[in-house]
């Protein structure tokens, strides 16, 4: 991903399992900083979507990252999607019901730095009250808006990412 992203928000249902992991979402502004954090059991619920629609409307991000650790991860990627073009969502207004839609681009990116954000000293420091999956949506968050200042955070923690000639989109 080039170029600079105003705001982002991340979202994680961690292992994917409805039995014990809720969906986080973390919303960063411009500048990066955390401005909103939220868990809700899922997007199928009224009241959940309620909040999520909430959320985009009130903080309006540029982008929507969506990462996970689990196959269930694609599954949340098809709901965000189905959400954002308004399939299932209907608004009730002085015209009638109509269908929110938002124009809001969902990625998946590659996670490395994310995951070892999440357990690292410095998340603990910045996030300590947070759980391991909004630290996790953190991590996703900052580097989608800045790989190069997160690789460079890392620091000696980047032994733990592997660099393949082919496959790294630091330098061109």
């Amino acid at each position: 991903m080039k170029g600079n992203i105003s705001s982002v928000l991340s979202i994680s249902w961690g292992k994917g399992d409805p039995q014990k992991d809720a969906v986080s979402m973390v919303y960063l502004d411009a500048a990066g900083r955390m401005r909103e954090h939220t868990k809700i059991d899922n997007l199928y619920d009224p009241d959940n979507l309620d909040e999520f629609i909430d959320l985009l409307k009130r903080r309006d991000p540029g982008v929507i990252v969506i990462g996970g650790f689990s196959m269930t991860t694609l599954k949340l990627i098809q709901r965000v999607k189905e959400v954002l073009q308004g399939k299932h969502v209907q608004v009730q207004g002085e015209g009638g019901n109509w269908l929110q839609t938002f124009d809001i681009p969902v990625i998946y990116i590659n996670d490395d730095v994310a995951r070892i954000y999440q357990h690292s000293h410095r998340a603990a420091e910045e996030f300590g009250s947070l759980s391991s999956n909004a630290k996790y949506c953190v991590g996703l968050a900052r580097y989608v808006q800045s790989p190069l200042n997160e690789f460079v955070a890392l620091g000696p923690d980047i032994t733990a990412i592997t660099f393949e000639e082919d496959d790294q989109h630091l330098v061109s």
